[in-house]
Order: C-alpha cells, then structure tokens, then sequence
C-alpha cells in the first residue's frame, strides 16, 4: 500500500469528535506545509476528505468557505495567504495519466495539491506523498491516519502536543474545547481575574480595537 516506505516514512493516529476539530487537525498541517507538498486524502465517500480539505484552505489563509468537492470540476485553485491550494477530486480520471493532463503541476512551490480518491491516481504521486486516510467510526467521529515522511510526522506531533493550562498548568489536549484552559472551570477563573482587574492590558484600548472587521 505504501511503496515509499524506505525513504522515511511514518504514522500519526488521532480521532476526532466532530467536523470542526477534522478541520481544526487539517489547518494545524497545513501550517507545517512550506509549498510543493502533495497531499492524498483517502477515504470513502462522506468520510470526510472534502471536510479535511477545507480545514488545509484554513490553514493556508484561503477563503474556506469556497471549498467544496470539486468532483464536476476535478481540479480547483485556491489563492492562500503564504501559498496556494489546487483542489484535486481524482473520482472521474478513468486512468492515472489523465491527472497529467488536468493541468495539476505536482510539486510547485507556490501551491500544495490536495487530491481526493488519490488512490486512482497512485501511480502519479510522488513518493513523499503526505497521505491522509479518513474512516467515519459515527455519524460525526472520524479516525485519522496521517502517513508521512518522519520529519513532518515529529514536527506535526509536537506542534499538537499538550501545552500546560494558562491557570492551573495541567496538559490540555490539542482538541479540547477549553483549551488554553484545561477546563471549564479553569476558564471561568480566568474570566474572573479580568472582571476583577486583576489582568491589565499594555495600552490604553483604542476605537480601531472595538470595530468589528
């Protein structure tokens, strides 16, 4: 299944609660990404993939709210902050050679490829493909592979590693719900602090900070 395994390659597990935090794991990695990566997301249909791609745009400082399968389109191109994301849905390519074709430059600096049903185009894929395997365990729960050379897996774990509560120092969990704060009561503390003004800012508040955007 992974014929690049000699040159590195490893694996990073986690599970996810809902579509925010598969999206929330998906713009942590595309914040490690430097451009002319190719990233494959497998999965069966509504595992997900689509889901994981918009969480990449996020993450790239791309508009997600314009991703969506581009399966009638197959290739898509997303103007991001640092560098851009070309959308790939592989579905309807009746061989690996019509990717080539599609106009998809793999490896371009300026840009990272996400490509759906990647599996239909393997033959293609570079061979430090960071590939992302999705399987829907519930309706909203879904198991995450991230299969990867070994210096972007340890880079990517230690980015999601527990950061000490902003109160009470206990680890707090990448994906949990209160986090900078290990819990809700944590949080409430730190709410009382600022009602009690205990915490001061570092200069006077200015209009251009209460305006909304």
């Amino acid at each position: 299944m992974y014929p690049n395994l000699d040159i590195g390659m490893t694996q990073f597990e986690i599970t996810t609660q809902s579509h925010a935090q598969t999206e929330e794991i998906a713009a942590m990695l595309a914040s490690l990404l430097v451009g002319g990566e190719t990233i494959a997301l497998r999965g069966d249909l509504g595992a997900g993939k689509t889901c994981f791609a918009r969480g990449l745009a996020s993450g790239l400082g791309c508009d997600d709210g314009q991703v969506s399968s581009p399966t009638f389109i197959v290739l898509q191109r997303y103007r991001g902050a640092r560098i851009d994301l070309v959308h790939v849905d592989a579905y309807r390519l009746s061989n690996p050679e019509q990717l080539r074709d599609s106009g998809l430059e793999l490896g371009a600096h300026d840009s990272v490829a996400a490509i759906e049903w990647a599996e239909r185009v393997e033959s293609e894929l570079p061979a430090d493909t960071i590939t992302v395997s999705l399987l829907a365990t519930s309706a909203s729960e879904r198991a995450i592979s991230i299969h990867a050379p070994q210096n972007f897996i340890e880079r990517l774990a230690l980015s999601m590693s527990p950061r000490p509560c902003a109160i009470c120092k206990a680890p707090v969990e990448f994906l949990c719900a209160t986090k900078p704060f290990c819990s809700k009561r944590c949080r409430d503390v730190d709410l009382g602090r600022w009602i009690d003004g205990r915490y001061q800012i570092s200069r006077p508040i200015e209009q251009t900070d209460l305006d909304e955007d």
